[in-house]
């Protein structure tokens, strides 16, 4: 399974744009359990970005926003939950049988 995030947003000509960035497999369920936290708290998600030269220093960007995540039903993110445990489990049995050869 693929899991993107998918930030969208119009040009003043009233054109959608989007962009998607995919979340790895081993960063799905924290990505859930994010999104789940976020969905059941009335506080809003802080967006910012750092900045990562070759040398690896760090600078964060003078770019930032504040936005509230709304949820369209319970049971459509139950099921999305459930699917990607599902395939943590094979996963993870997968990499057993592996093992054990």
């Amino acid at each position: 399974m693929k899991l993107r995030l998918i930030l969208k947003t119009k040009t003043k000509k009233n054109k959608e744009l989007s962009i998607k960035f995919p979340i790895a497999p081993s960063k799905h369920i924290g990505f859930i359990n994010f999104i789940n936290l976020a969905l059941s708290q009335d506080i809003p998600i802080e967006l910012s970005f750092e900045k990562i030269s070759k040398t690896g220093e760090r600078e964060e960007s003078k770019i930032f926003g504040q936005f509230k995540l709304q949820g369209k039903t319970d049971s459509k993110m139950y099921e999305l939950e459930e699917e990607i445990q599902d395939v943590e489990r094979k996963r993870k049995k997968l990499q057993q049988k592996r093992k054990q050869k």
